[in-house]
């Protein structure tokens, strides 16, 4: 094998490690997703103390996105994911010590700054893998391997949590597993990560910070995220709405939640990723999918209280997951037709994490009054939030479009 070949093969593998990381970065301190139960019984936590605790993970996040991006620009790419995956494994061999709510405060806080600066400093690499001609395929393949670790690890995870069920703590076994993982991941990415050597990074002080606040592009990007990310938010309501709406058992409803949720991102995000780096625009790629967004989301305000089409709400809820985790591999590969510089990826992710993420911490509330409000009427709210923030995000691309071509001819002049 020559030595490009090899390379290249060694590049693609590095990529794989690393996105396979990516996606089970989330995994411990998004514990309650899958062992909520296992934290109260285990951990003798309480409602209100495990909602303290991501409480105090989702604020660190949202104050350490951009100094996070800063540092993801300033110092080499790849001490600062092994830096980030060495300290979530430290932080999951604690966790798995049974400690009390107030060491696991400490616990998330330090959880929250490990994966601000992993995810940071991820984007970046992922970007780097790519010319960017093929930023759709390489984010796109990312959002498809991420989904598969995501898979994987779950039914890992819960088939530890049976073995060692009748045990006081099984909960630890499980935590001991990713613990376990995240050092094996560290130990790929040590020796099949490059080096980054090159000295071009420029948001190293406050001044570049500024500077890259005054990038209008970046700003048009974590608009863009913003819009995606809220109809995804509105999407996971689709579980809830087949249960309450159409009476769906929740076993058969816990299958298609986890095709929705891990399943169909696997082969719809590498696919568009790759299709849309054929279309040559991403911006054009998302403008088309958030178009199929607002179909699906009228098509289940049209079906709402006609419970003998069970059948068609699931295949609209399996397509709608279908668009969204397309439009997720594709919404990153826009920083390059918009023009941010690849220079400044880190502190953009950053800027565009705390404003593309927001809906976390309101949409869900909001969302949740108008169901308690209005029982199975709320989600007319529900779905009309997905139209709304379609439509917006539609707009926001044709802007993008016309920055990104501004950009080029003065860059051409």
């Amino acid at each position: 094998m020559s030595d490009a070949k090899s390379n290249k093969m060694t590049k693609w593998i590095g990529f794989i490690i690393l996105t396979l990381a990516a996606g089970l970065i989330y995994r411990v301190p998004y514990l309650k997703t899958v062992f909520y139960d296992n934290m109260v019984s285990d951990f003798g936590l309480t409602n209100t103390q495990i909602g303290l605790l991501m409480t105090v993970y989702s604020l660190t996040k949202t104050i350490l996105y951009i100094p996070g991006g800063i540092l993801a620009d300033k110092f080499d790419n790849r001490k600062m994911l092994l830096g980030s995956t060495g300290l979530l494994a430290i932080l999951t061999f604690w966790y798995a010590t049974s400690p009390g709510f107030a060491v696991l405060r400490v616990i998330y806080f330090f959880l929250a700054i490990s994966n601000v600066l992993f995810w940071v400093s991820f984007v970046k690499a992922v970007r780097l893998f790519g010319s960017e001609d093929e930023q759709g395929s390489v984010f796109g393949y990312s959002e498809g391997i991420r989904a598969v670790a995501g898979l994987i690890i779950n039914f890992a995870a819960l088939g530890i949590l049976g073995v060692y069920i009748s045990s006081t703590c099984p909960l630890r076994y499980v935590l001991i597993f990713y613990g376990i993982v995240y050092v094996i991941m560290g130990v790929f990415m040590f020796f099949l990560l490059p080096h980054d050597d090159k000295k071009e990074n420029v948001a190293t002080s406050f001044k570049d910070y500024i500077n890259v606040l005054k990038v209008p592009s970046v700003w048009l990007v974590a608009i863009l995220v913003l819009c995606a990310y809220s109809v995804q938010v509105a999407a996971e309501y689709t579980t809830t709405y087949l249960t309450t709406v159409f009476g769906m058992g929740a076993v058969v409803a816990g299958i298609v939640a986890t095709i929705r949720s891990y399943g169909i991102g696997i082969f719809s995000a590498p696919i568009i990723g790759k299709i849309s780096d054929k279309v040559g625009s991403y911006t054009k790629t998302l403008i088309g999918l958030f178009v199929i967004e607002i179909i699906f989301g009228i098509a289940l305000i049209a079906i709402l209280g006609k419970p003998n089409f069970l059948i068609l709400a699931i295949v609209v809820v399996l397509a709608l997951a279908t668009v969204y985790y397309a439009v997720r591999g594709v919404y990153y590969a826009t920083m390059g037709e918009a023009g941010v510089p690849v220079a400044m990826t880190g502190t953009a992710t950053g800027i565009i994490s705390v404003i593309g993420y927001l809906p976390d911490s309101y949409e869900n509330t909001i969302l949740g009054n108008f169901l308690d409000k209005y029982a199975a009427g709320g989600f007319n709210y529900v779905f009309g939030t997905i139209v709304i923030f379609a439509l917006l995000g539609i707009g926001v691309c044709f802007i993008i479009r016309f920055v990104g071509k501004r950009n080029k001819a003065q860059t051409e002049k």
